[in-house]
């Protein structure tokens, strides 16, 4: 279950059984269990979805505060909204005007 096999992109697909299939004590970049092949497969990211479930809502909002600004999770890069590099209240208020407008 690859992307394009046709044109060489062994990407894996969302739905690829090789998806955190691999060896259980050791982990990909993103911590989840090393998957099987070549690459990693990786969830793209939209900010402020820090809990990458598809959406942006107060789960998100804990989730950033929690584990990123009160936490010492250094994998926080959903939660850096104005891109100053660095993780703070005003990363929370954008996440939070964000959720208000959708």
């Amino acid at each position: 279950m690859f992307i394009d096999i046709e044109n060489f992109d062994f990407t894996l697909q969302g739905n690829s059984p090789c998806i955190d299939a691999g060896d259980p004590s050791e982990t990909d970049p993103d911590g989840s269990i090393r998957d099987i092949g070549a690459s990693m497969f990786e969830i793209e990211i939209t900010l402020g979805d820090c809990n990458v479930d598809g959406t942006q809502n107060i789960l998100d909002v804990i989730f950033l505060i929690n584990n990123c600004i009160l936490g010492e999770d250094v994998e926080c890069d959903c939660g850096d909204l104005n891109q100053d590099n660095i993780l703070n209240i005003l990363d929370v208020v954008l996440l939070v005007n964000t959720i208000l407008t959708i």
